[in-house]
């Protein structure tokens, strides 16, 4: 009697589903609150999770793709000893498109029937479940993160690219060309160059120069 009642509850706290569509407005509830000022949902999915801590019963929740990131909110089941109403404790999980992110797909899931997606960040891992009527659901938000995250990518490399160039740009030569009222000191004077490297660096006999010359005021470096 001991044993089956034990394994009743063991089932119970196992295929215990939760408020579904309770938990899913909720999470999107919160999701509204969670954006930043100017961020955009723009896909979102049901999902639903099991966690050992929970006695491995269904958390039930949203995950969305914004301009910016992508969003889980999840909404824990009821505790299991009864207490005061109080504010349920959210789950919530960022994943930001700069950071490098794997996504696994799984066919064995805790959800009979569902499929199962593997997101795994630099600090944090999440295997969300979907039945497979969500797949595109699913696959449309990925795709805004992936469409977003090689975005962030080519800007990355841009920006290297640019830091590349400017390097190289630093280190070439830079020449002046001699204008009415320039003066060889003055010329120095703007580029940081003492009269001495000016005449070394263009041979020149002495301080005099001419207009339309062309004068190396920084060498290669």
């Amino acid at each position: 009697m001991l044993v089956a009642g034990a394994a009743a509850t063991i089932v119970l706290l196992v295929v215990h589903r939760g408020d579904a569509d309770g938990s899913v407005r909720l999470a999107n509830r919160e999701l509204g609150y969670l954006v930043q000022p100017g961020e955009r949902i723009l896909e979102r999915v049901a999902v639903r999770q099991r966690h050992w801590y929970h006695y491995f019963r269904v958390e039930h929740g949203v995950l969305a793709s914004t301009d910016r990131r992508l969003l889980y909110v999840g909404v824990p089941p009821e505790p299991l000893l009864p207490r005061e109403p109080e504010p349920p404790e959210l789950d919530e999980a960022v994943f930001r498109y700069e950071q490098p992110l794997d996504v696994d797909w799984r066919s064995r899931t805790w959800f009979p029937g569902s499929m199962e997606v593997q997101l795994v960040a630099p600090r944090e891992s999440r295997r969300f479940a979907i039945t497979t009527s969500q797949r595109a659901r699913m696959d449309a938000v990925l795709a805004v993160m992936a469409a977003r995250q090689a975005g962030a990518r080519a800007a990355a490399e841009a920006e290297r690219q640019q830091e590349l160039a400017n390097a190289v740009a630093v280190r070439q030569p830079r020449y002046h060309l001699v204008a009415r009222g320039d003066a060889l000191e003055l010329i120095g004077q703007a580029n940081d160059t003492p009269v001495a490297s000016l005449v070394e660096w263009n041979a020149l006999d002495g301080p005099r120069i001419r207009i339309g010359q062309r004068l190396l005021v920084k060498p290669w470096s």
